[in-house]
């Protein structure tokens, strides 16, 4: 492993996540160097091999500092989805395969930091012309619905010749199925006022009229988040089983 430093934050993330991949505990010491790290944890109990893994999360942006629950939007969950994983390298040959990815998937590059990037939908006629044809036939682009996707790319530290690959999706575009759920229900909500309008009069009209509202924009809500909440887990699928295809090519 190298020399370069960690500060106490990002040791304890380390030292969490190499807890985490042994399922034991240690305490982190503040002004250790990455060798130092190591053979301090490995000392206590951990293997090499989980700190080196920890180490290259944390550099490839994968390992956060825990500062309590996400916020919610609408009970929907996160507007971006994250998958991970370890795969064998070369570093080159991995990293060429993720932008040959993207650029697939009718992305391309925006701003280049060596070990990440960032990626934006291309929005020439031809691009979106292969997007909007695949969303309705074709169903081979996994990033489809998405708009923005941060790459990284990092060594593993150590010998084993392992990469770490994360990938960041926005998944706010997703959520216009939502709101258009939403909108379908506020506007059978609506429907069924007027109705209520015209057979009801008044006063029952007072009560039965802005319930037959609220219902719709109720069941609206809840037909767009179970149609969110599918989209992102096959989004989060389909990834997860690309990562497979790129560790499956290393071995």
């Amino acid at each position: 492993m190298d020399g370069d430093r960690l500060d106490d934050e990002q040791i304890a993330l380390v030292i969490r996540r190499a807890t985490e991949l042994d399922g034991q505990s240690l305490a982190g010491q503040a002004g250790l160097d990455l060798v130092l790290l190591e053979e301090a944890a490995v000392e206590a109990g951990l293997s090499r091999e989980s700190v080196r893994r920890a180490v290259a999360e944390l550099r490839a942006g994968a390992l956060s500092i825990d500062s309590g629950p996400p916020p919610k939007r609408a009970g929907l969950g996160p507007t971006s989805l994250t998958v991970a994983r370890c795969v064998p390298g070369p570093f080159t040959a991995v990293d060429d395969i993720m932008r040959r990815f993207l650029a697939k998937e009718q992305f391309h590059l925006r701003r280049d930091f060596g070990t990440s990037s960032s990626w934006s939908r291309r929005q020439d006629v031809g691009a979106r012309v292969r997007v909007q044809y695949d969303k309705s036939i074709h169903r081979r682009l996994l990033l489809r619905d998405a708009e923005h996707v941060e790459l990284a790319v990092v060594e593993e530290p150590g010998d084993r010749g392992m990469v770490m690959v994360k990938l960041a999706v926005d998944v706010k575009p997703l959520r216009r199925a939502h709101r258009v759920a939403v909108g379908q229900g506020a506007g059978g909500g609506a429907a069924v006022a007027a109705v209520g309008l015209v057979l009801l009069g008044m006063p029952e009209a007072v009560v039965v009229v802005p319930a037959a509202a609220a219902s719709g924009v109720a069941l609206g809500h809840r037909v767009g988040a179970q149609r969110f909440r599918t989209s992102v887990g096959n989004l989060e699928t389909a990834l997860e089983g690309f990562l497979d295809s790129v560790e499956r090519r290393g071995r």
